[in-house]
């Protein structure tokens, strides 16, 4: 299995700071994992959060009551990962 399969979508931050805060606040509900960027897309931070597509729809008003907002969510496809709407 790769780390990173078509039902995954990254969530990237603008720092590891908000990356962190977010996967306390997602991990009490979602499968989360704390990985480091793919090198087809940059962060500032160099971390992202490798989640399940299907909690995308739940997990992104959680991230913007928590403040946590903005964030990208990316999904990937073959080598490379396309932006998608957050909402």
């Amino acid at each position: 299995m790769k780390m990173i399969d078509s039902h995954h979508r990254l969530l990237v931050f603008n720092s590891i700071h908000r990356v962190m805060q977010a996967e306390r606040l997602l991990q009490q509900e979602f499968a989360v994992l704390l990985i480091p960027v793919p090198r087809a897309l940059s962060a500032d931070c160099g971390m992202a959060l490798r989640v399940d597509s299907a909690d995308c729809a739940a997990l992104a008003p959680r991230l913007e009551q928590a403040g946590l907002a903005p964030f990208s969510i990316y999904r990937p496809v073959g080598d490379a990962f396309e932006l998608q709407p957050s909402g």
